[in-house]
């Protein structure tokens, strides 16, 4: 899995790109961390270039949902492909982490929004 990282409008963006799946496990916990760390109360996880999640990378996006969650920020995912969209439904967790269309929408979205600092 490749990771490239920027800001927008003042959100910060994970594209993730290639396979998250068991080998990448702990990459996404990397990177996420120092955002959180920094102070950050939004990110927004674009996957549109992700090919392909197994179990391992799903429990992955639920983890990074949780870090903010659990500080008072926010992420959302964005661009989430048809068969990870499937698979969030089919657990449920599609009502646990939110996502949007694509990636100017979850940037907007969270920028729009009023999120308290962490």
């Amino acid at each position: 899995m490749d990771v490239h990282e920027h800001t927008s409008h003042g959100v910060p963006v994970l594209e993730l790109s290639g396979r998250l799946t068991l080998e990448s496990f702990g990459q996404l916990k990397d990177r996420v961390r120092p955002i959180i760390d920094a102070g950050a109360s939004r990110l927004v996880l674009d996957l549109g270039a992700v090919s392909y999640v197994d179990s391992i990378g799903v429990a992955e996006l639920v983890r990074s949902h949780v870090m903010f969650a659990n500080r008072g920020g926010r992420l959302v995912l964005a661009a989430v492909p048809d068969h990870l969209t499937r698979l969030l439904r089919l657990t449920r967790l599609d009502q646990i982490v939110e996502s949007r269309g694509s990636r100017d929408d979850a940037v907007h979205a969270l920028r729009d929004a009023k999120v308290e600092r962490i």
